[in-house]
């Protein structure tokens, strides 16, 4: 029994951390679907900051989010040749799917065995309603919430969860 415990923890025990701006941030590595170069991305008409525009991904329009700016950040101007756009789906029965715009890619971090740590008062509330918890570990690492991302009330909108139709 032990372990099988030990199999499920070191599946779900990493993330890819990822710069946002100024940041280090983590997304959990069963949530991201892939990596994807820049490409062309076409803005929506009259949508919030956040959304960065869409992109066609083997024929599927996927939206790319500025998670930057769902951090309390300003939008991205111009992606710089490290800028990757990371593909996550939503775990669970929802199982959205988009891609974050991202400034680099930062390697493969480890979960600390006690778990995360919580995240600090002294972040913006902004961040603290993404983060799910702080790899502590230098250089510290703050695990986003892809279904928080997705839940943003900014992009409720762009989703259509608050739309009457």
């Amino acid at each position: 029994m032990q372990a099988e415990n030990s199999v499920d923890r070191s599946r779900e025990s990493r993330c890819i951390a990822v710069r946002i701006r100024d940041g280090l941030y983590g997304l959990m590595v069963e949530e991201v679907q892939e990596v994807i170069g820049m490409r062309p991305v076409t803005k929506v008409f009259h949508s919030a900051d956040a959304i960065h525009g869409v992109t066609s991904l083997r024929g599927e329009v996927l939206p790319v989010i500025d998670v930057g700016v769902l951090l309390g950040g300003e939008p991205a101007s111009a992606a710089s040749q490290s800028a990757r756009i990371v593909v996550v789906r939503e775990p669970g029965e929802r199982r959205r799917r988009a891609g974050l715009l991202i400034d680099a890619l930062g390697g493969l971090r480890e979960l600390p065995q006690g778990g995360l740590s919580e995240v600090p008062s002294t972040a913006s509330e902004a961040v603290r309603e993404l983060v799910v918890g702080v790899i502590a570990t230098p250089p510290p690492c703050s695990v986003l919430s892809t279904s928080a991302v997705f839940d943003a009330p900014v992009l409720a909108a762009f989703s259509g969860e608050g739309s009457d139709e």
